[in-house]
């Protein structure tokens, strides 16, 4: 026990011939850690996006059906009588002009 509380195996032939290696794992291991916060930074940043990119492309397309309806022919000629104006639907179909 007085081995371990003394310190004595830090001086030990096993611990100074191995010490080069010991510092390269706890090296590596700094390393691996910080990489892995990181890359798990960047996981919640993409994460963010997808989520904010979903709801944009919900609003696209809340909007383009509101746009949509709006631009039927009836609710055109709905708002034009409601407001009075001079413009009026035309009673006559559509016809082709031959060439």
């Amino acid at each position: 026990m007085n081995y371990l509380m003394g310190g004595r195996f830090l001086v030990s032939d096993i611990f100074t011939k191995n010490a080069l290696l010991l510092g390269l794992i706890v090296l590596y291991s700094f390393i691996y850690v910080s990489n892995r916060y990181e890359h798990e930074q960047e996981l919640l940043k993409i994460n963010r996006l997808n989520k904010r990119r979903n709801e944009i492309r919900n609003n696209v397309l809340i909007l383009k059906s509101d746009f949509a309806y709006r631009c039927r022919l009836s609710e055109i000629e709905k708002v034009l009588i409601e407001k009075g104006s001079e413009f009026a639907p035309s009673s006559t179909p559509p016809f082709i002009i031959d060439k």
